[in-house]
């Protein structure tokens, strides 16, 4: 397949990372030579922008889909394209949450900066992978900018219970989605991955361009269910390699994403 008339999209953790959250370079070297042979490689995930600034040599400055879809930035006009906002529900649902769930740690995503409200194991080991700041706050009020995302991080039985929990709240203007077996995550109504690149696709002008995506888990199933070929890795959840047109040999941590461009380059 001719590169120049396709664009990639990757999600970040569990597809295009290594588990240590570094780029391996078997991926570094084929999405060089992808880029430089026409193709668009673009990123799709659910951190936000100061998390992914330190890959972008390698990534290149194409528009990037964050915050599981709530935002779509281009670095290289230094300028959001689409953004999406949570709620005022969401500040119901953090208190609600926080009274049933006293050690759970909710994080709260705006444009420029992340929160969070109680330091648990999860939590802590969380902001370690990140390697960011975030700011601890006691009320929701203390924040003066619209909020892009949610985040429930605590232990797995915990997210379990929760995510049966907060169905509740369905219909009601945000959708709950797992990115990780530790994490809930709370999005507008409609808002996914899928649907910030159906955006993308329009505000880019992609017409006529074979769009491919790679992903692990749910928070990437509309994403490669709107994508004309779709990759998953070797150890992603089930479901996705159900829906996934190719379902890889390798995980993130041997090269998935090499893999996926070379089985591209020979469709």
């Amino acid at each position: 397949m001719d590169f120049s008339r396709t664009a990639f999209v990757s999600d970040m953790d569990g597809t295009l990372l290594k588990s240590d959250k570094t780029l391996n370079p078997v991926d570094t070297a084929a999405i060089k030579r992808y880029t430089d042979l026409g193709g668009r490689f673009i990123i799709a995930t659910g951190r936000p922008l100061h998390t992914v600034t330190d890959y972008l040599s390698v990534i290149g400055d194409n528009p990037m889909i964050l915050c599981n879809g709530g935002v779509i930035y281009d670095p290289c006009k230094a300028k959001v394209l689409y953004e999406i906002d949570l709620p005022e529900i969401a500040k119901d649902i953090i208190f609600d949450v926080r009274n049933r769930y006293p050690d759970i740690s909710p994080e709260i995503y705006t444009f420029s900066k992340r929160y969070f409200f109680h330091m648990n194991t999860v939590e802590k080991w969380h902001q370690h992978i990140l390697g960011i700041e975030f700011h601890k706050i006691s009320d929701p009020d203390e924040i003066n900018e619209p909020w892009n995302k949610m985040l429930f991080a605590d232990e797995v039985e915990v997210i379990d219970e929760l995510t049966e929990y907060v169905k509740k709240y369905d219909g009601r203007g945000v959708r709950f989605v797992r990115s990780f077996p530790k994490f809930l995550e709370i999005l507008p109504e409609g808002v996914s991955k899928g649907s910030a690149l159906k955006k993308l696709i329009e505000i880019e002008r992609f017409d006529g361009l074979t769009v491919c995506a790679a992903g692990d888990y749910d928070n990437d199933v509309e994403m490669l269910m709107a994508a004309d070929i779709s990759f998953c890795p070797a150890d992603s959840q089930d479901f996705v390699k159900e829906i996934s047109t190719v379902t890889l040999k390798n995980t993130s941590d041997t090269g998935a994403i090499a893999e996926a461009l070379e089985y591209l380059e020979h469709c």
